[in-house]
């Protein structure tokens, strides 16, 4: 398994807009329905496109053109992430998870509206839409094609990535199902830690990662 897809798997379970969708579908009457639609919605987008991108970018051929184009894709998605980390600092972009009203999170725009009264329908389309591949996620694929997987490995870091990547809707899944009464209440401290640091920790973690693949991005091309 490729240490870089764990480290990205796992900091893709930290995205603040998926946090506060499943924050909103615990506060709705039948949770466990809600919140098993976005996990399965969003976990049939994400492995089919991921398990699609595996197939076609075939890993096991590592030829010297494949290795660097792999390189140039990370120093690509190096660059967009300092680009998008300065942009979220001074608030051109960046989706702006506002403070609970009477005990209800609310998200701009329509996906914030639709999350007021949501539906199993609504659920499963915030799950695809918030789990098509972003930054991350297309690192983390660059990632499992640079150990060279053979189809079946392949498809099971593929599996394990996205796991970590909805870490948080499968742990609030499991936890509403087996402790329905304490879930909101560990999601509720998860997610005022999250809003509360919310600037510093998206563009920290832009930062890092975006360091990270634009250095390696670009002494792979160089060299």
């Amino acid at each position: 398994m490729s240490p870089e897809a764990l480290v990205l798997g796992l900091l893709s379970a930290a995205r603040a807009t998926p946090l506060a969708i499943v924050y909103a579908l615990l506060l709705a009457p039948h949770p466990r329905r809600l919140v098993g639609a976005y996990t399965v919605a969003g976990l049939a987008v994400s492995l089919v496109l991921g398990l699609a991108a595996v197939s076609v970018f075939d890993g096991s051929s590592q030829s010297a053109e494949q290795t660097t184009a792999r390189y140039a894709v990370d120093l690509l998605l190096g660059v967009a992430a300092l680009v998008y980390a300065a942009g979220y600092v001074r608030g051109w972009w960046g989706a702006r998870v506002q403070s609970p009203e009477r005990g209800r999170p609310v998200l701009d725009g329509r996906l914030g509206e639709m999350l007021r009264t949501p539906r199993t329908s609504a659920a499963a389309l915030a799950g695809a839409v918030t789990n098509l591949p972003g930054l991350f996620y297309i690192a983390g694929l660059v990632a499992i094609l640079g150990t060279n997987p053979s189809p079946l490995n392949g498809v099971f870091q593929v599996l394990v990535y996205n796991a970590l990547r909805l870490a948080m809707p499968i742990t609030a899944l499991v936890l509403v199902t087996l402790r329905p009464q304490g879930t909101r209440e560990v999601v509720d401290a998860v997610r005022s830690f999250g809003v509360r640091n919310q600037r510093v920790l998206v563009t920290g973690l832009l930062l890092v990662v975006g360091l990270y693949l634009a250095v390696k991005g670009l002494f792979g091309v160089l060299g």
